[in-house]
């Protein structure tokens, strides 16, 4: 059976595509958490975004997609939202899930679809519509809810007051580069293509900083990449290769804000794979809050 033009259309890709990122975005955190108990945090940051760089040349030359659509704006948009997004914004929130741990973290985290939403009206004059912005509150209400439950064994970080000005940091940073990401792509530029210069910009900023900060001499990264080869080019694949490729994708193809909440039901997501990898039980809070968001997202895919 073969489908009209019209039935095509009707699909929600970018918010397909949303949901997709959320998911590659679950996975990576469990193969990055691993990677960081073997050759810590540092060392994982500083290989994750060249590996996922040299994915996405391969990625260029085997699909054919070019840069011939770019211009001098819509690069100085897409390495501005590599620095803003994929370098402080991450950063930021590495520093919070030191200092506040997690949980924390990724519940202040849920602001992101809020600044993107605020930005997206702001530079691209997206206004959603009601059914979407009840969307936007229902899934941000259930992952909040999942999110926020207490956990009686958690440590509390130091400086918390830091801790969770650095989260804040890096939720504004993520909606506000994925809509920066979105306005360099306004001229035809390929989801693919945008997401290498990113990622180019990101990987030298990144281990610039860390050559300035006296921070790259003793890294062994031969060593560590041999630790833990598996986990970091896992992370790599699902994270800031595919994942942040479908985020643009995503951001393309819907509103910035319908895309950041979907892509916001991460911490939701990763229950199942919990329950199957680690035999992790849900609570009654944890199904609930999973319930909530599932229907925030079909509102969102019925908006």
């Amino acid at each position: 059976m073969r489908l009209s033009p019209v039935s095509l259309a009707a699909v929600p890709t970018g918010e397909l595509a949303a949901l997709a990122t959320a998911m590659c975005w679950s996975a990576t955190g469990l193969f990055f958490a691993e990677a960081a108990r073997r050759i810590g945090a540092l060392r994982v940051n500083l290989l994750r975004l060249p590996l996922a760089l040299g994915l996405l040349s391969l990625a260029l030359v085997a699909t054919g997609a070019s840069f011939t659509s770019l211009d001098r704006t819509s690069t100085l948009y897409l390495a501005a939202s590599g620095v803003v997004g994929l370098v402080i914004g991450d950063l930021a929130l590495f520093e919070a899930m030191r200092r506040i741990g997690p949980r924390l973290s990724f519940l202040i985290m849920s602001l992101a679809p809020i600044s993107a939403s605020v930005a997206g009206l702001l530079l691209l004059d997206e206004q959603p519509g009601r059914l979407a912005l009840l969307g936007i509150a229902v899934t941000l209400g259930g992952v909040v809810w999942v999110v926020g439950e207490p956990h009686g064994g958690e440590r509390r970080g130091a400086h918390g007051a830091v801790g969770v000005a650095l989260a804040v940091v890096g939720a504004v940073c993520q909606g506000f580069g994925l809509v920066l990401a979105k306005l360099g792509m306004t001229g035809g530029v390929p989801p693919l293509a945008a997401t290498w210069v990113r990622m180019g910009t990101a990987t030298a900023v990144i281990w610039a900083l860390t050559g300035l900060a006296g921070r790259a001499r003793g890294l062994a990264v031969a060593d560590a990449t041999r630790r833990a080869w598996l986990p970091i080019v896992g992370g790599a694949f699902f994270g800031p290769f595919v994942g942040v490729w479908l985020s643009l994708v995503a951001a393309h193809l819907t509103d910035v804000g319908i895309a950041a909440t979907i892509m916001a039901t991460t911490p939701v997501l990763v229950i199942p794979i919990l329950m199957l990898t680690e035999r992790y039980r849900p609570t009654v809070r944890a199904l609930v809050g999973t319930a909530v968001t599932v229907a925030g997202v079909a509102l969102l895919f019925a908006s």
